[in-house]
């Protein structure tokens, strides 16, 4: 597999070709630079975007262009909603700005399934898939799913809320040892509320929160003032940060790295029984995510993303 950025030139071999006219009738490719938004902002359209790397092997991933392809029959769904097919190269557009998305990242290869996104006609960006990547489609699922996204009733995965949950020693043992959930803890001291590093400290809790809404890893904070750390727990100065295994929380693990919010990130994501459903090992925001992320973004009917070039 061809190893580039999406958007950078050249296009990996095959991209300009793979895309045969039997199929123009019912499906589109991605436009360039700036089209995108200002074409779907003139009609709002329901929208399906199915992306693969299509010009590494097109003999072996035509069969998904041509689910698309019956799928966007126009007797049927192809009259309510367009559908865009094309290679992952193309989904540069989605982040003009930075060009971030890896074409051969984890989550895209000849072997696996297409990334399969559903576009309302108010904006709303859904993930065929789960958390953890993406799921094979079948004609009858990816029919359910296109209407589902006409009707802007899209069944989603159950993520948790996103709140760092307060613990104290009296119910610690209740909280923590209950269960087989990793856990990740921030030990901090209140008398240093209202100084920058605890300010910062909290805000960067708050943002790891926010990743680990669809990760089965707990997040605690505790108050050391006026009293100490449960046993096992080596914290010299605050704040300290610690993870738990699920079945080894006998042993805590320090994070040794500044912290911040990356790098609290990345403990926890390499840290983790098992790998992350949004992030590799590294703490880096998995393909089929990232799209996701920037695709919500970009359809914001609160925002402009109409491109540098209009």
């Amino acid at each position: 597999m061809s190893r580039i950025y999406c958007g950078y030139n050249p296009p990996p071999p095959g991209f300009k070709t793979f895309f045969s006219e039997k199929y123009e009738d019912r499906l589109k490719r991605l436009p360039g630079f700036g089209k995108m938004r200002k074409s779907w902002d003139s009609h709002r359209r329901p929208t399906l975007i199915l992306l693969h790397v299509f010009a590494d092997d097109f003999g072996a991933l035509e069969k998904w262009m041509e689910m698309a392809y019956q799928v966007a029959d126009p007797d049927d769904l192809g009259q309510l909603m367009d559908f865009y097919v094309d290679d992952m190269w193309a989904a540069y557009i989605f982040n003009e700005e930075e060009f971030s998305f890896f074409r051969s990242d984890e989550g895209c290869f000849v072997d696996g399934p297409p990334l399969i996104y559903g576009v309302t006609a108010s904006g709303e960006v859904f993930f065929f898939g789960e958390f953890s990547g993406p799921k094979a489609p079948d004609v009858e699922s990816l029919k359910v799913f296109c209407r589902q996204v006409i009707e802007g009733n899209v069944e989603e995965p159950i993520s948790r809320k996103s709140q760092v949950e307060h613990i104290d020693l009296a119910h610690w043992n209740e909280l923590i040892y209950a269960s087989d959930e990793d856990v990740a803890v921030l030990f901090y001291n209140s008398l240093q509320n209202g100084t920058q590093a605890n300010d910062a400290i909290m805000q960067s809790l708050s943002r790891l929160g926010d990743c680990l809404k669809q990760e089965a890893v707990r997040l605690y904070k505790m108050d050391l003032q006026g009293g100490s750390a449960p046993k096992k727990f080596s914290v010299e100065t605050t704040p300290a940060f610690f993870f738990l295994k699920g079945v080894q929380k006998q042993n805590p693990i320090q994070c040794k790295y500044k912290l911040g919010p990356f790098t609290m990130l990345r403990f926890v994501a390499e840290t983790a029984s098992q790998e992350l459903n949004y992030y590799n090992r590294l703490g880096h925001r998995r393909l089929h995510a990232e799209l996701l992320a920037h695709m919500k973004e970009y359809f914001d009917l609160r925002s402009n993303k109409q491109g540098f070039f209009m």
